[in-house]
């Protein structure tokens, strides 16, 4: 699933992307979330816990490239695939 279908389908939006810094949280209809980001070998570089709409994640301390981010709702748990780009 891209980045763009958390949006359509559960009111998710992640911008910009791609990213070289911050990535800033839009949520419809959710009041929290929480927030892992993984890169495609599987490892977590970060979690972020009871994320608020327009909430940022700094993403600047990583390398150009592509990562999950699996966010979790009280309903459930979403990931989606984004070209986030890092500063290293």
């Amino acid at each position: 699933m891209g980045i763009d279908d958390l949006d359509t389908q559960y009111g998710i939006k992640l911008f910009p992307n791609p990213t070289t810094n911050d990535l800033t949280i839009l949520l419809e209809g959710i009041n929290v979330v929480d927030i892992v980001i993984v890169d495609i070998q599987g490892k977590v570089l970060m979690q972020k816990i009871g994320l608020f709409n327009h909430d940022r994640i700094n993403l600047s301390a990583y390398v150009a490239g592509t990562y999950f981010v699996r966010i979790m709702t009280p309903e459930g748990s979403k990931e989606g695939l984004g070209p986030y780009s890092g500063h290293h």
